[in-house]
């Protein structure tokens, strides 16, 4: 900070100089404009990043469980399954809005993975949202996107295709704007359900936007 202050006073004081040919003007702005002309610079430099949510649509699965604050710079946000700061991103912002939403309904914490990595046709993926049932086992696939990422045949795809490594009895698709489950019958089909995804023994769901 000593350096850009001392640079922006000589580059100031010599315009100053050369228009009024006195040494004391150059003097005299030295000691009195010079400094308020840094702590100008050092608010630039130092000026918080705006709070990216400002720019985002409120979500319909508000909870109060989140955790944001600014760190070392950047908006974070704390991950309830990991148990860490995260960098605070539109997909991340949706994901742990669903973390909390599937939690209400029963699902545990303890027994969520994120990132969970699939095989499928010599291709690998990774699931945004995995619950295990007691089992050890895949219960719900969760693919998570952006409140900007329309929910179209291609995100449709991309978790059919977890499905066919996983073969789990629900799946779902999300851009915390709109949803859309699936859950497999009797017969080994899934199939569009209303309700959110739910573990095996709560009570029913209520259905999902």
């Amino acid at each position: 900070h000593h350096d850009i202050e001392g640079v922006v006073c000589q580059l100031v004081a010599r315009k100053i100089e050369k228009s009024s040919g006195l040494f004391h003007h150059r003097f005299w702005f030295k000691k009195s404009q010079c400094n308020a002309l840094a702590l100008h610079f050092r608010r630039m430099e130092t000026s918080d990043p705006q709070d990216p949510r400002l720019g985002w649509p409120l979500l319909p699965l508000a909870s109060t469980a989140l955790k944001v604050e600014l760190r070392d710079g950047r908006w974070s946000i704390r991950c309830a399954v990991r148990g860490k700061w995260v960098l605070l991103e539109p997909e991340e912002w949706v994901r742990q809005h669903l973390i909390q939403a599937l939690r209400e309904l029963g699902w545990p914490l303890s027994r969520m993975v994120l990132e969970h990595p699939v095989r499928f046709g010599g291709v690998d993926g990774r699931v945004d949202v995995a619950c295990f049932d007691r089992l050890g086992k895949v219960a719900l696939a969760l693919e998570v996107k952006a409140h900007n990422v329309p929910l179209n045949q291609k995100v449709a795809d991309q978790v059919a295709r977890y499905d066919l490594a996983l073969g789990c009895p629900w799946l779902m698709i999300s851009n915390g704007l709109k949803s859309a489950v699936w859950r497999r019958d009797g017969e080994g089909i899934c199939r569009p359900h209303s309700g959110w995804p739910k573990p095996e023994g709560a009570a029913p769901a209520s259905p999902v936007e």
